[in-house]
Order: C-alpha cells, then sequence, then structure tokens
C-alpha cells in the first residue's frame, strides 16, 4: 500500500485540506489551527487520546480484557465494541464528531470505516496522525511499514519509551503567555499579518514564520551596521531568505 499526501507548508497558506492519496485514490483531511487548540474542546480532548502512549491509555481506560496496541486498536474497539456500553458512550460521541470533522467525507458502518470509498488501515490511520501532528507543529518521521506484527509491536515499544524520554528532554509546550511572544515577533518583522490572522494558520506555520522573523531582524541590524561602515572589509551581507 502506497500512502502520500500533498501535504505542505506553503499550501496551509491557501486551504488547510489536506488531501491523503493511497494507492491512487484520495480522501479530503481537515487540519486544525491554533484557534482550534484553544476554542475547540472536543477536538483537544480526541487529539490527547489519539496521541497518548498506549501504555497510558491501557490503564486510564481500565481496559482488563483487551489490551491495545495502539490508537487504532482503541479506534476500533470504541466505535464497534465498547461504545455501545453506557459508560462508554461520551468517547464513543466523541469521536464519531470529531472524525466527521476532520474526515468530512468518512463513513462509519460496522464492521468498516471507510472514506471517499477507500477502507480505513492501520497505516492509513498512522498517516492521518502524521499530518495532524505535523501541523500541530511536532518533528514526528514518516509512518514506517512492518513485515510483521511482532515487529510493530517491538518498533511501538520502543518508540513509546523514546517518546518519553524526548519529552522530558525537551519540555516542548508552549503557554499562552510564550505563544504571543512568538506572535508579536511575526508581526514585528511582518507587519501585513496581524495576530487574528496568525490564529488561523497551523503551529507548523508559525514556527516556519518565526524562525524567519529571527532572520529578518538580524538582517535589519547587520543592514544598519553595513549601512554605518561597522563592518569588516570584505564581509558580504547575506539576505535572511535563502
Amino acid at each position: 500500500m502506497e500512502i502520500t499526501s500533498d501535504y505542505s507548508l506553503t499550501r496551509l497558506f491557501v486551504t488547510k485540506e489536506v488531501h491523503i492519496i493511497v494507492d491512487g485514490k484520495d480522501f479530503i483531511l481537515k487540519v486544525k489551527t491554533l484557534k482550534d487548540f484553544y476554542e475547540d474542546r472536543d477536538w483537544n480532548a480526541a487529539f490527547h487520546i489519539w496521541t497518548s502512549p498506549v501504555s497510558k491509555l491501557n490503564t486510564s481506560l481500565g481496559f482488563k480484557d483487551k489490551t491495545l496496541t495502539d490508537s487504532y486498536d482503541l479506534l476500533n474497539l470504541i466505535l464497534f465494541d465498547l461504545g455501545q456500553y453506557g459508560e462508554f458512550r461520551k468517547i464513543y460521541s466523541l469521536f464519531n464528531q470529531v472524525l466527521v470533522d476532520i474526515l468530512p467525507q468518512i463513513q462509519i458502518e460496522a464492521p468498516n470505516i471507510i472514506i471517499n470509498g477507500i477502507s480505513m488501515t492501520r497505516e492509513i490511520w498512522d498517516y492521518i496522525l502524521y499530518i495532524l501532528k505535523l501541523t500541530s507543529g511536532e518533528k514526528v518521521e514518516k509512518p514506517l511499514s512492518f513485515s510483521s506484527e511482532e515487529a510493530r509491536r517491538f518498533y511501538l515499544a520502543q518508540k513509546e519509551a523514546q517518546d518519553k524520554i524526548n519529552a522530558i528532554k525537551s519540555q516542548k509546550q508552549v503557554d499562552g503567555d510564550n505563544l504571543m511572544k512568538i506572535l508579536l515577533s511575526i508581526t514585528y518583522s511582518f507587519p501585513s499579518f496581524t495576530v487574528d490572522y496568525l490564529f488561523n494558520q497551523t503551529m507548523a506555520q508559525i514556527q516556519w514564520l518565526q524562525k524567519y522573523a529571527a532572520g529578518a531582524v538580524s538582517y535589519e541590524v547587520n543592514a544598519k551596521a553595513f549601512a554605518a561602515g561597522n563592518v569588516k572589509k570584505g564581509k558580504k551581507l547575506d539576505f535572511f531568505i535563502k
């Protein structure tokens, strides 16, 4: 199975729809903006569950007879099995609502999830999460394919352990005040962008703009130094967009 997409930062400035292509057929994935992460509690809850370590899911959901290996197992378990029971009705409704929101062509009919004529598989679900994580600003690797279930489980166990270590090291969560500082630095360097506009972009776009905003400030400082003659002889002023 070959899975690709038309995801790019340039495209995100035009539309928040990403086309995921599976063996020549495609479907639409609607990605979320900064504003959605602040305002849409259902989206935040679902995304948090889908991207949580599987060991945490097994513990927090209190599964005894069923052990999850990843969020794809959870998706199917809730939609086609446990969702009919009272204690899981809330999470069942949550999953249904958010899936329809981000995958407008989806049809959920037991025992299958169909998106624009394409049957959902573990590999497709992993790719969907990959794009959602990318647009939310995470640095993630493209999903791998495995020759056996044992190989996949071994990889997931190692990855979960490494993800915990990376999370502790990076402390990459951005609080509201720090985010506003980032947005202000972008509007300072690029005055045509407003804070309202930036909140309607994805975190991946904000990180990209932040990098060039810092480059613009550095270039401006160096340009003034060049104009004043306060530079070493033979030094060249490089434009910050390369």
